[in-house]
């Protein structure tokens, strides 16, 4: 995936009325140029400025103009600064606040701050577009600006609020589904399906804990396709599809015939752990055979589940219920590089009260640390019932990790496809419920 550096040539769709506390700045007639080098006027020209802060060390300090330039300011000893409140401090200042810069031209036609005042809080609208910036992903230097309390106020960085792309064409033809009806009528008890949600929540985690127990040896092929976008809205771009064979054995994923766009790298062993597939660097989503529904059962109590209503399908209605999880908890560990950070999550969870089963788990990380690179991190996994030999179990289909670094629409998606499932000692025809 690009690197956030890289993602700099592309178009704003940043927009601000500035109110009328805005000065227009005119710019300065030929005659008073020293040369075409020289915009803002001969030196010592002073200048009045008002945009919206992007980015600050304590050398240089960068605002957006109206009409989308960015214009960087050198500050030094002299910069007064004038935020909303007190300690008069540069630090003081919040990504998105609008301020207004008296600027000085030096010798060398640049221009030097003397002085920065707040002129008042971006609105929500504003607060979201400035993510948009390409001025907030460029690294040539560390933002010692505050972030904005309410940064995410009408950030619509979300995997629910983003299309989903169809998976990259993997260069094995992928097998041909076989889908049946789903009968389990034997094994629906005396819980009547309009149970009160404790009942069936108690149920629920019951037949989750089962399931993982009794899930047998198994093979599967699983393929990556990896997407990045860096425009307002999401544009998914792909980038590359990895596929392997994963094998669940003994509660151990293990992964063979590692293809990177249908090649070996040459580095791939011929089997590998769930630590290789993360040294890939490709925001990988392991584990999956644990599944998310049996992760949050081991984290929550049935209290913690809360119904937020229902919603229709071909096969009946389904019940879904929010929650929320603490700090430290595995099933949203977050990596970058040699980041880790375990934040507390939000999710959502669909059921299907007529036959007890998890269709849908998503999570949403929550206060993730602020020095972490990314400020926006997802999971969600689809289940379906796969027809293994003369048995059916609840296994994973389709799953997403969603994230973008922080302050940016520079984010990324990858769609995992799980095909071709088979017990571990012998190969069987696979079908699908509807």
């Amino acid at each position: 995936m690009p690197t956030a550096a890289s993602w700099t040539s592309l178009a704003l769709a940043f927009s601000l009325s500035l109110g009328a506390r805005a000065q227009t700045f005119t710019w300065p007639s030929a005659r008073n140029f020293a040369s075409p080098g020289w915009p803002f006027g001969p030196p010592h020209r002073r200048v009045m400025l008002t945009g919206v802060l992007t980015r600050a060390d304590f050398e240089t300090l960068g605002i957006e103009l109206p009409d989308q330039q960015i214009i960087r300011f050198r500050v030094d000893e002299k910069t007064q600064y004038k935020p909303n409140g007190t300690p008069e401090k540069l630090t003081t200042f919040r990504v998105s606040d609008v301020v207004s810069v008296d600027a000085e031209v030096d010798s060398k036609g640049y221009l030097l701050a003397r002085s920065v005042r707040f002129a008042r809080r971006a609105s929500a609208d504003e607060q979201a577009e400035i993510f948009h910036s390409p001025e907030l992903m460029q690294k040539w230097s560390d933002n010692v600006l505050a972030p904005n309390a309410d940064e995410h106020s009408g950030d619509d960085r979300r995997l629910s609020a983003v299309a989903k792309p169809n998976a990259i064409m993997d260069r094995q033809d992928p097998p041909k589904l076989e889908r049946a009806e789903y009968r389990r009528e034997s094994q629906i008890d005396a819980l009547g399906e309009n149970s009160g949600d404790s009942a069936l929540i108690s149920f629920i985690r019951r037949r989750v804990n089962e399931a993982f127990e009794n899930l047998p040896s198994l093979r599967a092929r699983e393929v990556t396709s990896l997407f990045h976008s860096t425009s307002k809205p999401v544009k998914w771009i792909p980038d590359t599809v990895v596929s392997a064979e994963i094998a669940y054995e003994e509660e151990r994923e293990s992964y063979s015939d590692i293809q990177i766009d249908g090649k070996h790298p040459a580095s791939a062993p011929l089997t590998g752990s769930s630590d290789y597939m993360r040294s890939l660097d490709k925001a990988w989503s392991t584990g999956d055979f644990e599944t998310l529904s049996h992760c949050i059962f081991s984290d929550l109590e049935d209290s913690d589940f809360h119904p937020v209503g229902t919603e229709p399908s071909e096969a009946g209605e389904v019940r879904l219920y929010e929650f929320t999880g603490g700090r430290n908890s595995s099933c949203l560990g977050v990596k970058f590089k040699s980041q880790i950070a375990y934040p507390a999550y939000k999710g959502m969870m669909k059921v299907r009260p007529k036959t007890r089963e998890v269709l849908h788990v998503e999570l949403g990380a929550i206060d993730i640390p602020a020095a972490f690179p990314l400020d926006r991190a997802e999971r969600s996994i689809d289940f379906g019932m796969v027809q293994i030999g003369d048995n059916q179990y609840l296994l994973p289909t389709t799953g997403y990790w969603f994230g973008c670094f922080r302050n940016t629409y520079s984010c990324f998606l990858n769609r995992i496809d799980f095909r071709d499932y088979r017990r571990f000692e012998a190969d069987s025809t696979v079908k699908f419920s509807n």
